[in-house]
């Protein structure tokens, strides 16, 4: 029975560390967010005033948790009222077609070669 004892107060004390770790944590997380939460708070008190700041709030942090929450479910935020979608026609590369990225190529090897030269 001692060792039964023994064996359960290891495990809730391994339990208790880890527990205190991760409150450890997440308060420190807690405590920043709390902090820029006030320091906006303060900022939109200032700006629109004691009457107005709440539904200033209120409009902001619904539209930036709508954005964060389809980021989080990483998704393509929907288009609010009618979107007028367009097709992109791709065409094959035709002889003599040169993008951006191969004309500085070719431009720094010119480079190189000039001043290889001198």
């Amino acid at each position: 029975m001692d060792t039964v004892a023994w064996i359960a107060w290891g495990l809730l004390t391994l339990l208790g560390f880890l527990w205190s770790l991760v409150w450890f944590l997440i308060s420190g997380w807690v405590s920043t967010l709390l902090q820029i939460a006030v320091l906006i708070a303060t900022i939109y008190l200032l700006k629109y005033g004691w009457q107005r700041a709440p539904a200033e709030l209120w409009r902001r942090t619904r539209s930036f948790g709508r954005f964060f929450w389809t980021w989080v479910r990483a998704r393509e935020p929907q288009p609010v009222g009618s979107v007028e979608v367009r097709e992109r026609v791709v065409r094959a590369k035709e002889f003599g077609d040169i993008n951006i990225s191969t004309l500085l190529s070719l431009l720094t090897l010119l480079g190189l070669a000039l001043v290889a030269r001198l």
